[in-house]
């Protein structure tokens, strides 16, 4: 299941992916995956010249020789790398172009495409819980146009994979306590809210209440947003009354998310899933780099 269209793409740049060397995620800030694939695409060499071009008078200050400057475009070589993330499952094509000067100097040029992000419902309280996961990692901001059940269900998707067997209550009637952890015998109850606001001190109480009337002497309460303060003054008197609860707002939310989820992906089969990008022309980044002299 992937949240990053193969068969719709676009230019890196217009989604924000304006540096070839950038190893990181533009969306989740994960460290991708790059491993290297077959190129199928054509190199514009005039493309290349006019764009190098353009540097013209920034190299002449740059004090370097012209010869070392102006290309011999009958010698060139290519490279294609894919770059995946393994938290989101984003993914973009580098195409790596180096040039030789006429002497002693080589230039890089690049050009890539990138996965466009699907648009999913965020209502359908059906969709596939591994898929709104990913999104919201991705698009974390979406999370307060999240249907509640579905954030109930992906918090109980991120405990299951800490270890912990799972169960979300009904959407209603679920007495203040949404998720039930279990692990080694031991209950925990989790309360989840979807708010843009702060979570009131009498929101707490109202958990450590449910609590003490299910029998379960553990709790959690998850919100995307953060909690007011005497949040951790609450939450000291409930544990010095024998219920201990934890408090995880929207930031350590996302990290505990980021570290939960995988995207995984078959190398094998990547060429499949590229079959209509192998039939377009890759998009410039408009980026030049000088490497080091021969």
């Amino acid at each position: 299941m992937a949240i990053f269209e193969y068969d719709h793409f676009d230019s890196p740049l217009k989604i924000g992916d304006n540096n070839p060397h950038m190893q990181e995620c533009v969306f989740c800030q994960n460290k991708l995956e790059v491993f290297s694939i077959d190129d199928y695409w054509d190199v514009d060499l005039k493309e290349i010249y006019n764009f190098h071009q353009l540097g013209k008078s920034w190299c002449y200050e740059e004090g370097m020789d012209e010869e070392m400057w102006e290309l011999d475009l009958s010698r060139y070589s290519c490279e294609a790398f894919f770059h995946h993330c393994n938290k989101c499952g984003w993914w973009r094509i580098i195409k790596d172009v180096t040039v030789s000067a006429k002497v002693s100097q080589l230039w890089q040029f690049f050009y890539g495409s990138a996965g466009l992000l699907k648009k999913l419902d965020l209502h359908n309280i059906d969709a596939p819980i591994n898929e709104i996961s990913k999104y919201l990692l991705a698009k974390y901001e979406a999370r307060f146009s999240l249907h509640p059940k579905l954030f109930e269900d992906v918090t109980g998707q991120v405990f299951k994979n800490l270890g912990y067997d799972t169960i979300v209550t009904g959407y209603s009637n679920d007495g203040g306590i949404d998720v039930i952890l279990e692990k080694e015998g031991k209950q925990i109850g989790v309360q989840v809210k979807r708010y843009k606001n702060k979570i009131k001190v009498d929101q707490i109480r109202e958990l450590t209440g449910a609590l003490f009337l299910s029998g379960i002497p553990k709790g959690i309460f998850v919100t995307t947003s953060d909690f007011q303060s005497g949040a951790s003054k609450t939450v000291k008197k409930s544990h010095d009354r024998g219920i201990p609860i934890e408090l995880i707002n929207s930031k350590r939310f996302y990290d505990i998310l980021k570290l939960t989820t995988e995207s995984k992906i078959d190398k094998e089969n990547i060429r499949n899933k590229l079959e209509s990008a192998l039939k377009n022309k890759l998009h410039s980044y408009n980026w030049e780099n000088p490497m080091n002299s021969l």
